[in-house]
């Protein structure tokens, strides 16, 4: 019989790397887009985020098939993460059936779903309707956090689907590459923002570019007065 050999281990940049695709595959259902790599950890280019691959792909923790998107597959999960969900196991098998239900409960936040948002055009102001129950560790801020519905494809690239559920950080400010949620003329729509000269203007103005993550659709441009930045999109729900 033929020992089975351990992995190598990880280097702690490569472990952080790793932690962040199992979570977001976790969180959302999908692994992560090269774009979400390099933005959550500030890597200077997309050869970066093509390296950490590349070394969890040899070292045998991923498979990332060449020329597919968000087809990473993770085929060992990183330490930390193991040692939590083995933590978690003892702990719920060694409680009461009451500490359990009360450990439940404090692993689930409500938050207000507040109608739907546009992936495509916007389409309505946001309203309150209902609540959705969502994982505390998805939410950094739960009292400045809110729910809604997607409707439309123009996210797509970026794993957004039309009736996924996205999670939003109410905040009035975003960087450039943000996904956020935005109002144009009272109505909200999701989309990345860019704050720079449109490129056919012969202007060097800034405005505010809202990009759609969809290759067959073309960015809208708006005076920075004409938008009010409502939040960013910290996270995303999906049902199969």
């Amino acid at each position: 019989m033929t020992k089975k050999l351990p992995l190598p281990p990880l280097t702690p940049k490569e472990k952080s790397v790793l932690e962040f695709i199992e979570s977001h595959i976790l969180s959302s259902g999908v692994s992560p887009s090269y774009q979400e790599i390099k933005d959550h950890f500030g890597l200077a280019s997309f050869n970066s985020v093509q390296n950490y691959l590349k070394q969890l792909t040899n070292k045998g923790y991923i498979e990332n098939p060449l020329g597919q998107k968000r087809a990473i597959q993770v085929l060992h999960s990183a330490s930390t993460i193991q040692e939590q969900l083995q933590s978690k196991s003892v702990s719920t098998k060694t409680g009461s059936p009451r500490s359990q239900l009360l450990q439940a409960r404090d692993e689930i936040l409500s938050l207000p779903l507040l109608g739907k948002v546009a992936a495509g055009q916007p389409i309505e102001a946001l309203k309150h309707d209902e609540f959705v129950d969502v994982p505390p560790s998805m939410v950094r801020n739960p009292s400045k956090s809110f729910a809604l519905k997607v409707q439309g494809d123009s996210m797509i690239e970026d794993g957004i689907f039309d009736e996924d559920i996205i999670l939003v950080q109410k905040q009035e400010s975003a960087s450039n590459g943000d996904i956020i949620v935005a109002t144009v003329d009272n109505e909200a729509t999701v989309k990345r923002l860019y704050l720079r000269a449109r490129p056919d203007s012969g202007s060097n103005e800034k405005m505010v570019e809202l990009r759609p993550s969809n290759s067959t659709m073309k960015s809208m441009w708006y005076s920075p007065e004409e938008v009010s930045i409502r939040g960013i999109v910290v996270g995303l729900i999906r049902k199969f």
